[in-house]
């Protein structure tokens, strides 16, 4: 198989559809291992609805590859009402915090998740913030553990019909002398050594 080449950039309306797709789809792929039936269908029906404010603050990102979404995530730096999993931070200490982040499991381990995260830090390093939180599911917690971010305990994320799905809560502090060095906007594989 050729390596293909992959393209990160600022998500747009239009790939509102795809985002869904994905998410629901590495959701389910990837969540059967940590979540029973319930938790994930719950989880299901709210996952359509986290993206648009961040498309608009242009905050969240897209990788394609040949013009299909292969991976998505961003970041708020502020409360955003649709996203539900914010009430776990104390008020008056919300600081930036990265949303909504997939790979689909069938492009995991080629830099796709590495790219959104560089280009992620980056950004919240320019809009002058030192540190970063985040609830991930638990099936993404070893993924955000090798970039250097620190578990500091196990939460919810609130679903659709007031249940708790289990999380845990991470943050990392960003420096810029030791950030990451991965691509910011594109990564051709075939220039890797």
């Amino acid at each position: 198989m050729t390596a293909k080449h992959w393209h990160c950039r600022p998500a747009t309306p239009a790939d509102e559809v795809a985002i869904v797709a994905l998410q629901v789809e590495c959701t389910h792929q990837l969540g059967l291992g940590f979540y029973g039936d319930a938790e994930l269908g719950s989880y299901f029906r709210g996952i359509g609805i986290r993206r648009s404010d961040l498309i608009d603050r242009r905050t969240y990102y897209v990788v394609e590859e040949d013009g299909l979404v292969v991976g998505c995530g961003g970041w708020c730096d502020r409360p955003v009402p649709v996203l539900p999993e914010l009430e776990s931070f104390a008020p008056g200490s919300l600081q930036p915090a990265i949303r909504a982040f997939f790979v689909d499991p069938d492009y995991t381990r080629r830099g796709i998740g590495r790219a959104i995260l560089t280009t992620v830090e980056a950004d919240i390093e320019l809009a002058g913030y030192r540190s970063v939180e985040l609830l991930t599911t638990l099936s993404a917690a070893n993924f955000f553990s090798s970039f250097g971010y620190k578990r500091l305990q196990k939460t919810g994320i609130t679903l659709a019909n007031g249940a708790l799905l289990p999380a845990i809560k991470m943050d990392k502090k960003i420096d810029s002398r030791h950030s990451s060095t991965g691509p910011r906007f594109s990564h051709d594989p075939s220039t890797d050594s």
